[in-house]
This record gives C-alpha cells, sequence and structure tokens, in this order.
C-alpha cells in the first residue's frame, strides 16, 4: 500500500445525519473522562448519544460522571475490569441494540475538536466500501504535532508501523488510505460489527484494534483516515505509560497472539529475529533498572507462545 494511495469519494448531501453512539471506557479516571465529556459537549454534530463505561473503577468514578452528567450520558458500570476489549465490548452491544447507525470508540483521554465528527460521517456514507474511518491524532501535549494520521501492518516484524506526521505533512491527501486506525478514536459502521463481530477479547488490552481493522480488511472494507478531523490524546495515561508492566506484558504477549492468529509462516523467520533482538536490546537495561520489567517480558513471552485462542 502506498502513502498516498489516491482515495476517491463521490460527496453527497447527507439530509439526515445518522445516529452515532460515543462509547467512553473510564477506569480510574474520572478526572480525563471529565476533560473528554466536557470537549464533546461542545461538538457540532446534531445526532448522538454518550455511553460512559465504569470498567470496574476502584473509587466512586461512576457516581461522580453520572451526578455531573446526569442526562447528558448513559452510564454503565461494569462490576470489574474486562479491559479495553471486553469493557468496550459492553457499550458496542448496548449500542447496536439502541439505534446507533455508528459506534464511535472514543478514549477517556482524548479531546476532541468541536466539528470532529461530520468529516468521519461524510466519509462513511458516501463510499460502501469504507467500514471505518478515524480522525487525525495530535499529541495532548504538543497539540500542533501529529501523533497518528495511518499506518501499515508488518507482519515480517510482527508490528504496526505509524506512518510519520509532520515532518512529511506535505505529501498527505486529505484522505489517507490506512492498514488499521488508532483505537483511540475509531469510527465503525454497525453493518461492520454485524459482519465481523466485536473486539476480540482475548486481546484484553494492546493490539485489538491492529486485530479488528485487519478482520475489516479481509471483510473487503476500506480505512481511512481524514484530515479535516481532529482530536487530541494524551497516550497510554490508563496504563501508566509505555514503560509500565501492564503495558510491557500485554503488548509483548498480544504481539505474539497477533502473529499466531493472522501471519503466514514464511513470516514467521524474520520475525522471531525481530521479536529476540528486541529483548536482548532491552535486557541489561532492565537488569539494572527494574527486574520485574524483564520478568514481566519473559511472562509475557511464555502465555503467548502457549495461548490458543478459543
Amino acid at each position: 500500500m502506498e502513502l498516498k494511495d489516491s482515495v476517491e469519494i463521490k460527496r453527497k448531501e447527507i439530509i439526515k445525519w445518522p445516529r452515532v453512539a460515543i462509547i467512553i471506557l473510564n477506569w480510574n479516571g474520572w478526572k480525563d473522562t471529565i476533560e473528554s465529556l466536557e470537549s464533546l459537549k461542545k461538538i457540532t454534530y446534531p445526532n448522538y448519544e454518550v455511553i460512559v463505561i465504569d470498567n470496574g473503577s476502584e473509587g466512586n468514578d461512576a457516581d461522580i460522571l453520572r451526578e455531573k452528567y446526569k442526562d447528558y450520558i448513559k452510564m454503565i458500570k461494569n462490576k470489574e475490569n474486562l479491559g479495553f476489549t471486553g469493557g468496550n465490548n459492553v457499550g458496542i452491544k448496548y449500542a447496536m441494540n439502541n439505534g446507533a447507525d455508528f459506534i464511535m470508540l472514543l478514549n477517556n483521554d482524548v479531546v476532541v475538536d468541536k466539528r470532529f465528527l461530520e468529516p468521519l460521517i461524510e466519509i462513511a456514507e458516501n463510499n460502501s466500501k469504507v467500514g471505518i474511518v478515524g480522525p487525525t491524532i495530535y499529541f495532548y501535549k504538543y497539540p500542533n504535532i501529529i501523533n497518528w494520521v495511518g499506518g501499515t501492518i508488518s507482519f515480517w516484524k510482527g508490528l504496526p508501523i505509524r506512518f510519520r506526521g509532520n515532518d512529511r505533512s506535505e505529501e498527505f491527501e486529505t484522505l489517507i488510505e490506512t492498514d488499521y486506525q488508532d483505537g483511540c478514536a475509531m469510527l465503525v459502521k454497525k453493518e461492520v460489527i454485524e459482519k465481523v463481530g466485536l473486539l476480540d477479547e482475548e486481546y484484553y488490552l494492546y493490539y485489538e484494534d491492529v486485530d479488528f481493522c485487519r478482520r475489516v480488511r479481509r471483510a473487503g472494507y476500506r480505512i481511512l483516515v481524514a484530515r479535516a478531523s481532529k482530536v487530541w490524546h494524551k497516550i497510554a495515561s490508563s496504563t501508566g505509560g509505555y514503560e509500565s508492566l501492564a503495558c510491557i506484558y500485554y503488548s509483548t504477549r498480544n504481539r505474539i497472539l497477533f502473529m499466531k492468529k493472522h501471519a503466514k509462516i514464511y513470516h514467521w523467520a524474520t520475525f522471531l529475529f525481530f521479536f529476540g533482538y528486541s529483548i536482548a536490546r532491552r535486557i541489561g537495561k532492565w537488569i539494572i533498572k527494574d527486574k520485574k520489567m524483564m520478568g514481566a517480558k519473559f511472562k509475557a513471552l511464555i502465555n503467548g507462545i502457549h495461548y490458543h485462542f478459543h
């Protein structure tokens, strides 16, 4: 897939804006969720609902959010943490059963532009082959710097690889074809979920968006990024950052699971080399800095190898 793929959408006037269910997953992060909800209250899109899933927070997050936003949100409280996949699936199921035409997955640490939804809906509505549309994602701390504008999947390395952002922004077109969309902000057609299913809960956290998008593309749909749609992401705030034990464990384990599920046998030769190199490169640092990181990595490696999808 070339970076500058030509994407043609014949625009037509939308007479009736479809119903969008915006799903926000909260886990011990009500302050971030409030900032996200405050940005959503300013959006200009005329037909949407906000579904907040409290994913077994340890405190009284659900009560705080329910009291503050009352009729603005539909609050669903899970008894336990079902992970990113299970928690969002609860919201998706509710939305699908309550009149949603589109599902908008939105991380609770994402702040949106007031007109972020209109470009996404216009693109999706004007092309039956488009299954997922995502916004351009900027860094929250550096609001003029692009963090996400599409990406590709390398099965040789077992990694999703982002397209480069600001340093090559002049090369990007209005619409960008992508292998996958960052799950922190993803608009999905209802018919796509009906066809390919929900997020795969085997992943729990990380790689679930890459897996979902892979299934969507294999079903014959296209995935696009709209430059006109803008959001700002704080990145990995719920897991404590990319150096957290949870991030190290799940990103490592799920990298293996993704390969076992989607890669061809000939991809494994180079994958094992790059995967082994990535471990060897960090092992000295972990021994000195934190042996728990090394333990998380090797536990993920063992569990990934022995794990079988249901």
